[in-house]
């Protein structure tokens, strides 16, 4: 029974470590240098970076900074290019020390 166990065990981890690996891609990045992101890390600095609008940013993730880098056609869905803006509005916010603007409001200025 510990043999079965120690195996069921083992098939789960695999299981896992290939699931895992699914959802993780190899990007090139406008510098030259070749990343692997995960698709659910990628999701969060979208949703952090969504919540920053108007807002004083914090410094952004290691992942964000990757995602500002991403060449256009890495993904060309709408996703992928929203994903690619907000997080190089968040970097470029934080490098120049301003509020994050995804979008213009009335009467404001294009940043």
């Amino acid at each position: 029974m510990n043999r079965a166990a120690n195996l069921a065990r083992r098939l789960a981890a695999v299981e896992q470590q290939r699931d895992r690996r699914r959802l993780a891609h190899t990007y090139r990045l406008a510098d030259g240098r070749t990343v692997r992101l995960s698709t659910l890390a990628m999701l969060r600095t979208f949703t952090a970076g969504l919540a920053l609008n108007g807002k004083q940013p914090t410094e952004p993730p290691p992942t964000a900074r990757d995602m500002a880098q991403l060449l256009p056609d890495a993904d060309t869905s709408m996703i992928g290019r929203s994903m690619r803006a907000v997080a190089a509005e968040w970097c470029q916010a934080y490098d120049e020390g301003r509020l994050v603007a995804l979008y213009r409001t009335e009467g404001s200025t294009a940043p």
